[in-house]
């Protein structure tokens, strides 16, 4: 260990505080080089908190760890809290600034809700969605298999904010049936990052189907964020 240069030792840390908040303390009395790394700003900013989930059995240190990476600038601890006081807390108008924040700053799960959030804000009266982003379908079904994933969802009986759920149910997710596209004999397929074949489907039927299925899953990966005294 002693041998292993700084980058790496961060690298290691920040996986152990990803995985479990216990081991994380337990690593930095083990190893002093951890301790160093530990009290560096840099780590704060840069660790990765999408998937620490520990927040039942180790309330106090999970708080702590998350303010300090929040007051550091790390972009992924402003996208929870983000998402928290969006979706939890109701506060739907300011707190997307945190979001669009947090994807100016590197996160990649806040560059995707962001620009689906504001996909799904273009229906229009047809029910049709406008403002494609400029993601590659396959990055589209990349970053639903992370939402969807065990590690990520969370929903612990709270409600989507009315006016998302105002805005899902004026998405239509039907619209393939009534398009050219759905039409075309034989049926062309394209191949899902997991293996799955679906059918293909034109721009404006994929993302209308998209933004329908982004306003139903996204909030499952909202978090409980510690609310500073």
């Amino acid at each position: 260990m002693d041998s292993l240069p700084p980058s790496m030792l961060h690298k290691i840390l920040s996986t152990v505080a990803t995985m479990n908040i216990r081991d994380f303390g337990s690593a930095r009395i083990a190893f002093p080089g951890f301790n160093e790394v530990k009290r560096e700003d840099h780590f704060y900013r840069s660790a990765n908190l999408i998937y620490l989930n520990d927040w039942v059995d180790e309330v106090s240190a999970v708080r702590t760890f998350r303010l300090k990476c929040y007051r550091s600038g790390n972009p992924e601890a402003i996208h929870l809290r983000g998402m928290y006081e969006f979706f939890i807390l109701h506060l739907v108008d300011e707190r997307r600034e945190k979001i669009h924040l947090a994807g100016e700053r590197g996160c990649e799960l806040a560059q995707f809700v962001d620009g689906m959030l504001n996909l799904a804000f273009s229906v229009d009266h047809r029910g049709i969605v406008h403002n494609y982003p400029a993601f590659t379908r396959q990055y589209v079904y990349k970053m639903f298999q992370i939402i969807c994933s065990w590690q990520l969802s969370g929903h612990w009986d709270y409600d989507k904010p009315d006016m998302f759920l105002s805005v899902a149910e004026r998405i239509e997710p039907n619209v393939p049936c009534d398009c050219w596209c759905s039409q075309i004999d034989p049926p062309e397929f394209e191949v899902s990052l997991d293996g799955s074949r679906s059918r293909w489907k034109c721009d404006r039927c994929f993302w209308n189907c998209a933004a329908w299925d982004f306003c139903y899953q996204i909030h499952l990966t909202a978090r409980t964020w510690p609310i500073e005294d």
